[in-house]
């Protein structure tokens, strides 16, 4: 049997955990393709870039056993199986897996000022180690304890108001949701860490930027309830979407294998995947552990379709995820998005998130241990 060429795009966490599931085959070689001009990183490890707690060359990612090449894929073309590069180059391959990850949400267009505000490093995502870097800097430029304002309330950004807050730094937290971070913790747990964020920082929930106007010694935003806050910086983590080279361009569509239907032997795994099956309906998780999770899954895929390796079965999520919250710690396993929840009748404050009968996910908050038992016991039907 020929070796297989297999092709990754993309160094993050879903792509360098396919890389290492196929390292030291003979009968595979393997090519990553990163993006032009980056130095791949632990991604989950930017907000301490962020906070100044950490060096970004402390976050590079080592990178498994294989080719590399640092150029950044545009144009998968299924029927010659060729990618074509920003350099001009083109690649072959016999075996694709797309694992490209997310950009930022950023905001909406028409908002007044915001491009100013971008240009002026005023206005910041929080999404690469780029970012990070540019929050360290523009924090520590301002001499004194900065006056922040966050947009977003999820995972990501109530960590940062977080840190920020214990830093010192006056935070002002915007969210559109009266309730922010639902689809992330579930609703109980969110009720619980909008309650820590009203007592710990200024919050306006429910409300959306409108303006953002950049001025000699300060910036304004302007809410849409006519409310003007007077910042040094504001940062924006509205979540992500994926991003992905062209026929795509947005999320690449996959099974509960995470194949991409009608396209051979071409994946698709972490953040630039859209999950549709008959399982959890349509889903995305953009998460380093999840992601690692479906690169290694979907590397095993292609190794079973090829007649290389066992059948790893569908692909049920269940990795985990941490975040420290005004000294609580905030944890989960698996599919935390799903709308159904209960909280569960012991000691420990830890809620279920259920599809019908089955639990597909846990979360809690300071009882790590606890959800994390849950791991091995989710995606099983109760009896």
């Amino acid at each position: 049997m020929s070796a297989n060429h297999a092709v990754i795009l993309g160094a993050g966490a879903a792509g360098t955990a396919a890389a290492r599931a196929l390292a030291g085959r003979d009968d595979i070689t393997t090519t990553i393709v990163g993006q032009t001009d980056e130095t791949p990183y632990t991604r989950m490890l930017i907000k301490g870039v962020a906070y100044g707690l950490a060096a970004p060359e402390l976050i590079r990612l080592p990178m498994p056993q294989a080719d590399f090449i640092a150029d950044t894929a545009e144009y998968v073309d299924p029927e010659t199986c060729e990618i074509r590069l920003a350099s001009g180059a083109a690649i072959a391959y016999d075996s694709l897996i797309v694992a490209t990850g997310s950009r930022a949400r950023g905001l909406d267009a028409d908002v007044p000022g915001a491009e100013h505000a971008e240009e002026a490093g005023i206005l910041i995502a929080l999404h690469s180690l780029e970012d990070a870097v540019r929050i360290r800097e523009a924090v520590r430029a301002c001499g004194r304890p900065a006056r922040i304002a966050i947009y977003g309330a999820g995972l990501t950004a109530s960590e940062t108001a977080s840190a920020l807050q214990a830093q010192g730094h006056r935070i002002s937290l915007i969210a559109r949701s009266r309730i922010p971070g639902i689809a992330t913790f579930g609703r109980p747990v969110a009720e619980r860490i909008a309650a820590d964020h009203q007592a710990s920082v200024t919050t306006y929930f429910g409300r959306t930027i409108k303006g953002v106007h950049p001025e000699t010694d300060a910036t304004v935003v302007d809410l849409d309830d006519g409310t003007d806050l007077i910042v040094d910086l504001v940062i924006f983590a509205l979540g992500t979407k994926p991003l992905a080279p062209a026929p795509w361009r947005e999320g690449v569509v996959v099974d509960d294998r995470l194949r991409v239907h009608g396209l051979g032997s071409v994946y698709a795994a972490g953040g630039v995947a859209e999950h549709h099956d008959d399982y959890l309906g349509t889903w995305r998780i953009d998460h380093w552990d999840d992601g690692a999770a479906q690169g290694t899954h979907a590397a095993q895929m292609l190794l079973h379709e090829q007649g290389r390796g066992e059948d790893p079965g569908p692909y049920r999520p269940r990795s985990a995820y941490m975040a420290m919250i005004y000294g609580q710690m905030i944890s989960g396993v698996g599919y935390t998005g799903h709308p159904d929840t209960r909280v569960e009748d012991t000691e420990d404050f830890i809620v279920l998130h259920e599809q019908g009968d089955t639990v597909v996910g846990a979360s809690g908050i300071d009882a790590v241990g606890a959800v994390y038992q849950w791991s091995q016991r989710l995606h099983e039907a109760r009896s």
